[in-house]
């Protein structure tokens, strides 16, 4: 996990440097961060902080997804139609044991926030744990196949950009 988490904070950094371009798609960051928090308090009373905290990042990419405009996301949400319970029944089935997802999260942080500060920090390595985990759904996967080559791809760059942005 280790070598995960210092070769994110290595192309992160890298990318803060030298990639970016200023321009900002879809939901504002406090935008985002508000409605993970809010999800947090809410799904924290049927389930725990750690599966609460997957699956609001997991709603909060697919609502942005289908709603880039967050004021349209107010008044078209029904999370009760087929399609959205289809969606929230994904999200809530997380891959990672708990043990896996406290470990790289402590570890990014604790990396992390010499660079960009504790709370961006936080939200930086609460994307890239969710993002890491759906790509490699097997925890084990993720510490085997992420190499400094694999984060160095434009797919990567653009991952690790997007939770910059959070």
């Amino acid at each position: 996990m280790k070598k995960i988490i210092a070769l994110c904070l290595l192309i992160c950094f890298s990318g803060m440097v030298s990639g970016q371009t200023g321009e900002t798609k879809g939901w504002p960051s406090a935008e985002r961060y508000a409605f993970i928090t809010e999800c947090i308090k809410s799904a924290q009373k049927g389930m725990s902080e750690d599966t609460a905290r997957f699956y609001c990042y997991c709603m909060q990419f697919r609502v942005e997804e289908k709603y880039p405009d967050i004021a349209k996301a107010g008044t078209g949400l029904d999370l009760e139609t087929p399609e959205w319970r289809k969606e929230i029944e994904t999200c809530l089935a997380g891959f990672w044991e708990t043990k896996d997802r406290n470990g790289f999260l402590a570890e990014c942080i604790n990396s992390a926030k010499g660079g960009l500060g504790e709370v961006k920090a936080k939200n930086y390595c609460e994307c890239m744990l969710y993002k890491v985990e759906v790509k490699f759904p097997v925890a084990t996967d993720a510490t085997a196949q992420l190499t400094a080559e694999t984060l160095g791809t434009p797919e990567w760059k653009k991952i690790i950009q997007s939770c910059l942005e959070f």
